[in-house]
């Protein structure tokens, strides 16, 4: 159609590469993984709601935002979180593409969709003992269990713990050591005290890495999984994963 007829996927496209030349600068991997599966289910939609590949960013109407909400909750029955997110994605991308002088108006400006907040879990502090003092009988299971922990006692999230390394850790004048960085996904400036089990785990596992990194950590997916196990053999009856440390 031409340069004058710019199209939603062109553009969704174009962003999404984008991302994923930015990650480690100032954008990371799962921002760019969100990005890429919106393109996806954003590509089915047109397919399956208008027989498109694409669709002129200038057909756009709120009505189209509308029953992608529908088809992402009904058709691929994805969790109103879930939904939020690829939702919140598209408005995004249309943004752009509005302040790029694309289209004359962003046609989702009105639409507005936030997800009910789920009630969250946490380990009560016999279950935390529990975690703590229970033997385990596979190293790999102790080794989930101790990042877990870790990430209890300091409320770093499993990112900011795969990506930490030894120069962010300080002792100051006083003797006490501490943890300083940027958040990934927020860019937010973060100071830790390491309180004493914190600290045991640190050193119980220095210098394994090799690469200048604290912790050699499985993947989020491979970790979340130990842990329904780790809670089993802990006695502990609640749908455990890293995020509710």
């Amino acid at each position: 159609m031409g340069e004058r007829y710019r199209t939603l996927v062109n553009v969704f496209e174009h962003y999404t590469n984008d991302l994923f030349k930015r990650i480690g600068v100032d954008r990371s991997e799962s921002t760019w993984w969100r990005y890429r599966a919106s393109l996806g289910h954003l590509r089915a939609f047109l397919k399956h709601e208008y027989n498109l590949h694409d669709i002129a960013l200038l057909e756009l109407e709120q009505s189209f935002i509308e029953q992608y909400h529908v088809y992402l909750k009904s058709d691929l029955g994805l969790k109103p979180t879930t939904v939020s997110g690829y939702l919140k994605c598209l408005k995004y991308v249309v943004k752009i593409a509005f302040n790029n002088g694309w289209m004359p108006r962003t046609p989702f400006s009105l639409y507005q969709y936030t997800a009910p907040n789920p009630e969250r879990s946490f380990l009560t502090e016999d279950e935390l003992r529990r975690m703590m003092t229970t033997e385990l009988r596979y190293k790999r299971q102790e080794y989930n269990r101790d990042m877990f922990l870790f990430s209890c006692f300091t409320g770093i999230c499993y990112a900011d713990m795969a990506s930490l390394t030894y120069d962010r850790i300080e002792q100051d004048a006083q003797g006490e050591w501490w943890i300083s960085g940027n958040r990934q996904k927020t860019e937010t400036k973060y100071v830790v005290k390491l309180l004493p089990y914190a600290l045991f785990i640190l050193n119980k596992y220095r210098g394994l890495t090799g690469d200048g990194r604290v912790f050699a950590m499985s993947t989020l997916d491979s970790i979340d999984d130990s842990l329904k196990n780790i809670a089993r053999e802990c006695g502990i009856d609640k749908q455990l994963s890293f995020h509710l440390a």
